[in-house]
């Protein structure tokens, strides 16, 4: 029988079965394109990180770590949290944004240059008064560290331009500049140096920084190619409805971000620099998983957008446990492939200072593999509108983190912080994924794809909700 042309909706409002299945394979198909980019981006991240390792002395390479997890935490808190509230507005006006939405999305890019401008400003003030020793930790001078801070808008609008560009539809363009582009203007920088002899910490983070402003400007030119209205200008209204949407959202990704990186800036304190620095490796390693789990969330957030306003139970469950398993199961493949060959290429690659990585790696493997599984749910209440949820457990894991950390990284080293890192997950991902469940009535993922597919209709014609 021949599919029929247009819209494909029964009287009763339902989607055609078929076009469930064809909506399926776009899902995924977007989540195979999006994990090949990313799975190409850490590739070559971690080629970068492994010649990095062989050519700066470990606690330069710590310091380093340190500067990157703080321009991902820019990355990831800069836009203010205008970035998800942004992508769902887009997603649900379905890539066509009318007057209100143009001039919300001009808003949240001049909001966000803005205040990441003032915030570095701030922060190189903050430092050079406060804290004159990281000159000397660093080897750089003032004018150095004054680059490399300013270039935190850089970073704020990168992590903004991916995810507006995620709500026109275009999931593959928004992820290669950060992914691949990014990682190759590293790469080429670093490989320059070390050709002119000229390769140490300060060079390194000029080359990061320097390749930040190139992928932010590669963002800025498709978003114009998108269609930018610039008669939509920002007014004092629009500026307080987009911070009074985004607040809850900035509230559970700074408690996020925090919870993911705070092992690896408490390291320095607690461990010292070198500490960091195989910390870092570790972690890197141990969590290439996230590369799925993050393509998922790029791929099904429009839909958990359009299912999270409807009251269809076993849609929710079925699909919230797909892209739980698509998630899933390429972690636990490479856990078991990392515990296998980790050994021989730590030996072989790495230098002796790095011996030590790999128990703390496959601990980091287990936490993003928990991750993996009931991870997908946090993007499922950020598009519900429950982001305060969100923030609570995120709260909750950062506590665990905060407690936990200096008992186990004073006791066990590195491999504490890893441990700490896998409770961490266990806290927020398994009972977000609970709650979610028991607020929403649907399966616990990833157990929800066996939910009826047909929905039942009473006798009066209404539909009956199914039960969790």
């Amino acid at each position: 029988m021949e599919r029929p042309r247009g819209v494909g909706i029964c009287r009763e409002g339902l989607p055609r079965p078929w076009e469930c299945g064809d909506k399926v394979k776009e899902l995924i198909r977007s989540s195979v394109v999006v994990t090949g980019i990313r799975g190409a981006g850490i590739v070559l991240q971690s080629l970068i990180l492994l010649f990095l390792a062989r050519s700066l002395p470990v606690h330069e390479l710590g310091i380093f770590a340190l500067f990157y997890a703080g321009f991902g935490i820019v990355r990831i808190l800069g836009p203010l949290g205008t970035d998800q509230v942004t992508m769902r507005q887009v997603a649900v006006a379905e890539g066509i944004p009318d007057g209100a939405l143009h001039r919300i999305l001009n808003t949240s890019f001049v909001l966000v240059a803005g205040v990441n401008a003032v915030i570095a400003a701030a922060a190189f003030g903050l430092v050079s008064l406060a804290f004159p020793w990281v000159f000397e930790a660093t080897g750089l001078s003032v004018a150095e560290l004054l680059l490399i801070i300013a270039s935190a808008p850089a970073f704020a609008l990168i992590g903004l331009m991916t995810y507006q560009l995620r709500g026109f539809g275009y999931n593959a363009l928004a992820q290669f500049p950060d992914s691949v582009a990014l990682q190759l203007f590293i790469g080429g920088g670093v490989a320059g140096l070390a050709y002119a002899g000229r390769l140490d910490l300060p060079s390194t983070l000029f080359v990061l920084v320097a390749a930040a402003w190139l992928v932010a400007a590669i963002y800025l030119v498709i978003r114009l190619r998108i269609g930018v209205d610039t008669g939509a200008r920002p007014t004092w209204m629009s500026t307080r409805c987009l911070i009074g949407e985004s607040r809850e959202v900035l509230y559970a990704l700074s408690i996020t971000a925090l919870s993911a990186r705070l092992p690896l800036l408490l390291s320095a304190p607690l461990l010292g620099s070198a500490a960091t620095a195989i910390f870092d490796v570790a972690s890197r390693f141990g969590s290439v998983p996230s590369i799925t789990t993050s393509a998922v969330a790029v791929a099904f957030s429009p839909r958990f957008a359009a299912l999270a306003h409807s009251s269809d139970r076993a849609a929710m469950s079925r699909t919230l446990s797909f892209a739980s398993l698509v998630a899933v199961s390429p972690a636990i493949a490479y856990f078991g492939v990392a515990a296998a060959a980790a050994p021989f290429l730590i030996d072989h690659v790495l230098p002796p200072a790095y011996a030590h990585i790999y128990l703390p790696m496959l601990v980091v493997c287990a936490a993003l593999t928990v991750n993996a599984a009931f991870g997908v749910t946090s993007n499922f209440l950020f598009m519900a509108g429950e982001s305060r949820v969100v923030r609570n457990f995120s709260i909750a894991q950062l506590a665990g983190i905060g407690i936990l950390t200096p008992l186990f990284a004073w006791q066990f080293g590195t491999l504490g912080l890893a441990v700490a890192v896998l409770a961490g997950s266990v806290i927020r991902d398994v009972g977000m994924a609970v709650w979610a469940s028991r607020r929403f009535g649907v399966t616990l993922p990833p157990f929800g794809l066996g939910r009826l597919s047909r929905p039942r209709i009473q006798e009066t014609g209404g539909l009956v909700q199914d039960g969790p």
